[in-house]
């Protein structure tokens, strides 16, 4: 099975580039899962519709997966269409705060098909596995899904509880050596650097999932669910 990950540009004019962590995090279990994997890294290249449809071309996919914000729902209706232009029987699949949040809008008036609800760890194997052995989608816990031109949604996936047990994400699949050089962007100027901001380099640590309230001024991918933190340990490994 040939996927293909397709990371969005979430700002688009900043010098700022920061690794899209959840869509490490999806990447690596795809990867470990054995499954054929390609990445178009547009924050990275931030390449326009036009550039990311000739790649699309390239190379023939079986899903096609987005991990973003909510806030990139014109950007994800835009590419959803550019996608089944190109690929229309590869079943498009969102995540992270877009897909969590507005799955009935985001499939009843865009491309894609499946959103994919919370932690999609282990969800998005799961949903993979299902679409390859051509079996009932009804049967992923943590989904919506097009179906007949209505949208049904399956239960609710319970939430990882022990983090620790969650493999790092495999930065080996991206182009990580743009990021590190951009990384400076990232970090503050103090006094109290240990060195100058263009020798250092600096990455993301999710330390924690989840959160226990429901502030009105939030949403997020793991709203009111149980907060779980990494170990000390694990969090130095």
């Amino acid at each position: 099975m040939k996927i293909l990950l397709i990371n969005p540009a979430v700002r688009p004019d900043s010098p700022r580039l920061l690794p899209n962590v959840g869509l490490g995090y999806i990447a690596s279990a795809i990867n470990r899962a054995g499954m054929d994997l390609d990445v178009i890294d547009i924050d990275v290249h931030r390449y326009s519709p036009e550039q990311v449809e000739k790649l699309l071309r390239i190379k023939k996919y079986d899903a096609v997966g987005i991990g973003t914000l909510v806030s990139q729902y014109k950007w994800c209706k835009s590419i959803a269409h550019v996608i089944k232009g190109v690929r229309p029987t590869a079943p498009i699949i969102v995540g992270n705060t877009l897909g969590t949040s507005v799955p009935e809008i985001l499939l009843s008036k865009t491309d894609v098909d499946i959103a994919v609800l919370g932690e999609g760890d282990v969800t998005i194997v799961d949903l993979l596995t299902t679409i390859n052995n051509g079996e009932p989608l009804e049967s992923v816990p943590g989904i919506c899904y097009k179906e007949n031109g209505k949208i049904r949604g399956t239960p609710s996936r319970e939430v990882i509880s022990n983090i620790d047990e969650i493999p790092f994400p495999n930065w080996d699949l991206f182009e990580m050596e743009v990021y590190l050089e951009k990384s400076k962007h990232n970090i503050p100027i103090s006094e109290r650097n240990p060195m100058p901001v263009d020798e250092m380099v600096a990455m993301p640590v999710t330390t924690a999932r989840g959160c226990p309230f429901k502030c009105t001024f939030c949403y997020h991918a793991f709203q009111e669910k149980k907060y779980r933190h990494r170990s000390p340990a694990n969090i130095c490994a």
